[in-house]
């Protein structure tokens, strides 16, 4: 497959849609920490196969990248939890850097069943290896249904850079997820991730780039009580040209106190 040069990918620049999150590859469900208490994830990927030619001066390529990000999160009231991310990432001759930080609110109502939603908001700045634009924000509803065994979930992420040349124009990333939990502590599914342009200048088909992972959960085993634990493993990539990362794994952690 042809890649186009950095001087080419200069140009079309403007008209590019933002990459996938490379930091926080996750679809988001409604669940909340209960008032007071805490939890700490860990999310790590590394892209075993990616573009290696930068899309802007100074952007680190995402190929052989690996990243690190600690999300701490406590709830303040049945219905809303606050975040924040620390952001780092090593990648070939750069050694490990600080790539950023994002703080967050998530509300969703407590105990929802069947079909549920809520709505994630962050603000982060990050470094110029990670983005052109700097400060950012995004707007994440959470749509979907469950019924303890299958899960239905929608993220149709948009936000807009608070910096750069496209500084609030809207971008639209959606993500979506299948999943079925077994009832023996586990659930498989998979994820998909898409990047379509601005809202008022949509990206035609051969232009964007779409994501599909097979996961792995961590889920409630039946008659168990709910582990504090959460465990997340995927492996995925790119199933579009328009994609930069080809082949991805990925992992989360986490727990609450």
């Amino acid at each position: 497959m042809i890649r186009p040069s950095a001087a080419a990918l200069l140009l079309l620049a403007p008209a590019l849609a933002a990459p996938l999150d490379r930091f926080e590859i996750q679809v988001y469900e409604p669940d909340v920490n209960d008032p007071g208490q805490m939890s700490l994830e860990v999310h790590a990927n590394y892209t075993a196969k990616g573009e290696t030619t930068p899309a802007y001066p100074g952007e680190t390529p995402p190929n052989h990248a690996f990243r690190l990000t600690l999300e701490p999160a406590i709830g303040l009231a049945p219905w809303l939890e606050l975040g924040a991310y620390l952001l780092t990432q090593a990648a070939p001759g750069e050694g490990w850097k600080y790539a950023g930080a994002k703080v967050r609110a998530k509300m969703a109502p407590p105990d929802q069943r069947g079909f549920f939603y809520g709505l994630n908001v962050e603000i982060g700045r990050v470094t110029e290896a990670v983005s052109e634009e700097g400060w950012a924000n995004e707007f994440r509803p959470i749509l979907g249904w469950s019924n303890g065994t299958w899960l239905l979930d929608l993220n149709p992420i948009f936000g807009f850079a608070l910096s750069g040349s496209d500084r609030y124009r809207v971008d639209l990333e959606p993500a979506a997820k299948v999943s079925w939990n077994s009832g023996r502590g586990f659930a498989l599914g998979v994820e998909w991730y898409a990047e379509l342009g601005f809202v008022d200048d949509l990206l035609p088909a051969s232009r964007q780039a779409h994501y599909l992972f097979a996961v792995l959960d961590l889920a409630e085993a039946a008659a168990r009580e709910k582990s504090p634990w959460e465990l997340d493993l995927a492996v995925g990539g790119g199933i579009t040209e328009a994609a930069d990362q080809q082949l991805v794994v990925k992992m989360i952690v986490g727990r609450s106190f």
